[in-house]
């Protein structure tokens, strides 16, 4: 009798969102932010608010925030916890996907993480994230994809659990943007938040739970215009902390439906899929305008495509790993039997990719 042939397969997932919520109209308290907004011409832009003249300067931004970018309330780190960093997000949502898997630090071989705001270049990511778990002799590396950072690591560790190189590797993707802000740009302070999500693979057979479906596709297309963030050093006027530039239009947001609905119909075709036999895509919640355009080009009904943005804004590269964690405790929808999941994303870069992963549900531990 033979084996079924070998597989990477996702065991646990695991998120963790801070506590403290940012809504639009707390946002607008900043003073950046009010000194910076145009208070006048958004409320010219309104397109759905009967009667706009009427609104306050605040409820003018609230408005004009959702107008943008869909997004009513974010997830930040009170400014006051200078100790919580993106490494003490990502520990979190680590513990969680060990825990979810049933494993112990200890059976962790590798250490893959993801980010754009570490709080330390050196030691990298993984490493301090290894030390807060209480495995400092992990082996652990950081790649930044930006937004596409988690699939990304789940091509890393396809890669690396294939090669036999390791058996269990755990991937953390997260940002704490709020530290990396410029709250004087008002379009670009309304979209970010804070935010990590992980995932423990390991080998398996095919037909498993949890089986990665072929490898994971990745992409990239270089523009540095678009969107960038200077490395701290590397500037002579620089003062404070290195600061994300966006520059957002009209080319970003195309951009950006593309590579994601390219990437998602590169895996399935990769798989073999038909695509109503997949049940949810989770997207990079770069914008609920993208989000929103994904859904139409790939022409899926409602509840199909994972929008979290609303709620927890953009958490760069922990966005989908967090969609991704919801999705498989069910908070999306119902889960059949067996759920397809694609994860696609878009970051900075140009970087994109996607995944698609069979689960499931009745055998979730």
């Amino acid at each position: 009798m033979t084996s079924a042939p070998f597989a990477v397969k996702v065991v646990g997932t695991g998120s963790y969102l801070p506590d403290n919520i940012l809504d639009n109209f707390q946002l607008y308290e900043q003073e950046g932010i009010r000194s910076a907004f145009d208070v006048e011409r958004a409320r010219a832009a309104l397109r759905e608010v009967e009667d706009p003249d009427s609104l306050s300067p605040a409820e003018v931004f609230d408005a004009w925030s959702l107008q943008l970018t869909g997004i009513r309330e974010r997830r930040v780190i009170p400014w006051e916890e200078e100790a919580t960093t993106t490494e003490v997000l990502g520990a979190e949502a680590c513990r969680r996907a060990l825990a979810d898997a049933a494993m112990q630090p200890e059976d962790v071989d590798l250490l893959i993480a993801s980010s754009v705001s570490p709080s330390d270049a050196v030691p990298n990511m993984a490493c301090t994230i290894g030390s807060l778990l209480g495995i400092p002799k992990v082996a652990g590396y950081t790649v930044n994809a930006a937004c596409a950072g988690f699939v990304y690591l789940i091509a890393n560790a396809y890669a690396m659990i294939y090669s036999r190189m390791f058996r269990n590797v755990l991937v953390v993707s997260g940002d704490a943007l709020s530290r990396v802000t410029d709250y004087d740009d008002p379009k670009t302070a309304v979209l970010f938040a804070d935010g990590a999500g992980a995932t423990v693979l390991t080998p398996g057979s095919d037909g498993d739970n949890g089986q990665v479906i072929t490898p994971p596709f990745l992409d990239a297309d270089y523009s540095y215009e678009n969107l960038n963030m200077r490395s701290g050093g590397w500037e002579w006027d620089w003062e404070g902390s290195p600061k994300l530039r966006m520059g957002g239009g009209p080319h970003v947001l195309r951009t950006a439906i593309n590579a994601m609905a390219n990437a998602a119909k590169r895996a399935v075709s990769e798989a073999d899929l038909p695509w109503d036999q997949i049940h949810y895509v989770v997207p990079h919640q770069a914008n609920l305008r993208i989000t929103r355009g994904l859904e139409k080009q790939l022409n899926l009904p409602n509840g199909r495509v994972v929008h979290t943005i609303d709620r927890y804004g953009n958490n760069s590269a922990g966005s989908v790993g967090i969609g991704f964690d919801e999705v498989l405790r069910g908070k999306h929808g119902p889960l059949p039997t067996p759920t397809h999941v694609i994860l696609t994303a878009v970051g900075g870069g140009y970087t994109s990719g996607a995944a698609i992963v069979r689960w499931y549900p009745e055998e979730r531990g």
